[in-house]
C-alpha cells in the first residue's frame, strides 16, 4: 500500500526524528556522533536548510530544521544516505540503519518552535542520561553560552526571540528551557504505545452529546471541544500530535487547551 504524502509546513520548519532500525543504536562511539554532526554541517553549508536545534541520543536523533533551497524529503535523504554509508563501512555491515522513513511534525508558529527546541534539548534529562544544560551532544549548551557552535549558526535568530540584548536573551532562554515541559511533542516512544481505536472513542464521546466530528471546530461547540481534548489526554496514551490527527483540531489550539486546563 503506497505511503501517504506528508503535509508540508507553511513555515518550512520541521521537527524531525530518526530512529534506529529495530530500535538499535545508531551511534556506537563519539566518533559516530561527530560524523553525524559533520554530515549535518556539510549538507547545511550547501544552502539546503537551516538548523535550529539537535539532540543525538544512542538510538535516535531529534532535529529542528528549516527548508532553504531544498525540500525536507531531499534534505533527510541526503543526511541519512551519507551517514548510513559511513556507518556501514566502519562496522562492515549492510542493510538499513534507520527504521522506515524519518518522522516529522510541522512547526507553524514561533511559540511552538521554542517549545519544540526545549523539548529536543530536554531529551537527555528526561531519559535520566545527563543534565539538559551539560549534555555534550545537543545544541543546548551553545545557546546557554550565547555563542552557538559550528553546527548551529542560526542560534542568534532564536535568542533574538527573547531579546535583542544578548545577555538578557540568554537569561530568558535559560529560564524558559530549564522549565520542565509537559508538552506532548513527537516522541520516540509514540510508536510503542498501544494502538487504541481513538477514532471510535471520539465518535462515542461526541455521539452521546449529539455532535458530529465535522462540527467540533465550530464556535458554538468550544466547551465541548475543550472537554474532548482534555478527556482524551487524560484517558488515553495519545500524544498532542496524534490528537490533532484524529480530531482535525489545530495543533496550536490543542496546546493552548492543555496548557490552560
Amino acid at each position: 500500500m503506497p505511503r501517504g504524502a506528508r503535509a508540508l509546513s507553511k513555515t518550512g520548519v520541521y521537527h524531525v526524528m530518526l530512529r534506529g532500525n529495530e530500535r538499535k543504536d545508531i551511534f556506537i562511539d563519539d566518533e559516530d556522533r561527530m560524523r553525524f554532526l559533520d554530515v549535518l554541517h556539510t549538507k547545511r553549508e550547501r544552502g539546503s536548510y537551516y538548523i535550529y536545534s539537535y539532540c543525538l541520543m544512542d538510538n535516535h536523533v531529534h532535529l529542528v530544521l528549516k527548508e532553504s533551497n531544498d525540500s525536507i524529503s531531499r534534505i533527510m535523504r541526503r543526511i541519512t544516505t551519507s551517514y548510513v554509508g559511513y556507518f556501514n563501512r566502519k562496522y562492515k555491515r549492510v542493510g538499513h540503519l534507520f527504521q522506515d522513513r524519518y518522522k516529522s511534525e510541522n512547526v507553524e508558529s514561533d511559540s511552538y518552535l521554542l517549545t519544540v527546541i526545549r523539548y529536543v534539548h530536554q531529551n537527555p534529562g528526561k531519559a535520566g542520561i545527563a543534565k539538559t544544560e551539560t549534555y555534550p551532544w545537543s545544541s543546548c549548551s551553545g545557546y546557554l553560552r550565547g555563542t552557538g557552535d559550528s553546527y548551529l549558526p542560526e542560534f542568534a535568530e532564536i535568542l533574538n526571540m527573547f531579546s535583542e540584548n544578548r545577555n538578557v536573551a540568554i537569561e530568558g532562554f535559560k529560564k524558559f528551557h530549564m522549565e520542565f515541559s509537559q508538552e506532548a511533542c513527537m516522541d520516540v516512544m509514540e510508536d510503542c504505545k498501544s494502538d487504541d481505536n481513538h477514532e471510535a472513542q471520539i465518535q462515542e464521546f461526541l455521539q452521546i452529546r449529539g455532535i458530529a466530528l465535522m462540527d467540533i471546530s465550530k464556535p458554538e461547540y468550544l466547551d465541548t471541544r475543550k472537554e474532548l481534548i482534555i478527556w482524551l489526554q487524560e484517558n488515553t496514551a495519545v500524544s498532542g500530535r496524534k490528537l490533532a490527527e484524529v480530531t482535525g483540531i489545530n495543533r496550536e489550539t490543542i496546546r493552548k487547551i492543555l496548557a490552560n486546563k
